[in-house]
């Protein structure tokens, strides 16, 4: 399983950070996962709980990627907001995370929507983690679909036309959140057309992608050798990304309309670990077929 879902995990958990505070379905999913993810998560639950332990990997992480675990918080807000305010105003029926990883927004959302359609996809031994997480929280609502596959070596479209509980008649909200990075362009392409082929109602995006530096490398503004070292030992290279003033062009390359960019260097809105882009965008109408 990914390092990336286990960070992430402990972002969650982390003392005062913000978010649904203690006792939430956030944190006791992370909890949850850590506990159930092998030597790797137990000894990172175990970190959490003395004040040397995570002022020694909060100095770890400050000299690898400063203000990572603060980005995930402020890359959440940003998409929690996104998706109920499409939900709520623009009459999203149907959610499709892809990449889901052990987050608990699927859960959060089928629980308050009754009427909406989530559907989650991820690594079987990722989604195999989460499912019996949720069961044990008694979180795994009807209308909450938990698929494990991987989109590496399977067609989303097929994936999507063998799920019982997705319908292509549904206005359809796609959220591939920490994904397109460790994919190459092509395959983004692929992906892309493949989820405009399986939805015929209105199609969403909310998605984030890695911002080239100017040598034309994705990464984080911040990242430095020891975050290199990491993810490469942990194979979770970034592969993809695009510059931020070409971003327009290169979703309309990918058959979407950009609709907002969430700008990282606001005062008032600073993400704390520039270097991510995070956009939601719409499908382009479908080009008529030649007679």
């Amino acid at each position: 399983m990914s390092n990336t879902s286990l960070l992430i995990c402990v972002s969650q958990c982390w003392p005062g950070s913000p978010g649904d505070g203690p006792g939430s379905l956030n944190q006791q999913l992370a909890r949850q996962v850590l506990q159930h993810s092998g030597w790797r998560g137990r000894l990172l639950l175990a970190m959490l709980r003395w004040r040397w332990s995570r002022a020694l990997f909060s100095d770890l992480l400050q000299c690898s990627l400063p203000g990572i675990m603060a980005h995930y918080q402020w890359r959440k807000r940003h998409i929690n907001a996104w998706i109920q305010q499409q939900v709520e105003q623009q009459g999203i029926e149907q959610l499709v995370i892809i990449g889901a990883g052990f987050d608990a927004l699927g859960a959060i959302f089928s629980a308050k929507y009754k009427h909406l359609q989530v559907v989650e996809i991820d690594r079987p031994c990722t989604i195999a983690i989460k499912q019996a997480a949720l069961h044990r929280l008694n979180a795994l609502s009807p209308n909450l679909c938990i698929k494990g596959a991987d989109l590496a070596c399977c067609s989303v479209a097929e994936l999507l036309a063998d799920t019982a509980a997705f319908s292509a008649n549904r206005p359809t909200l796609v959220l591939a959140e920490g994904v397109l990075m460790y994919i190459t362009e092509p395959a983004i392409k692929t992906l892309f057309q493949q989820l405009c082929q399986s939805v015929s109602a209105p199609l969403q995006l909310v998605a984030t992608q890695m911002q080239l530096d100017q040598q034309g490398r994705p990464q984080f503004a911040q990242q430095r050798w020891l975050a290199d070292i990491a993810l490469a030992i942990s194979k979770e290279r970034f592969v993809s990304g695009v510059v931020r003033k070409d971003l327009p062009n290169w979703l309309a390359g990918m058959g979407f309309s950009l609709q907002q960019l969430v700008p990282a260097g606001l005062p008032e809105n600073a993400d704390p670990c520039p270097g991510e882009l995070l956009f939601y965008a719409s499908a382009l109408p479908a080009k008529p077929k030649p007679y």
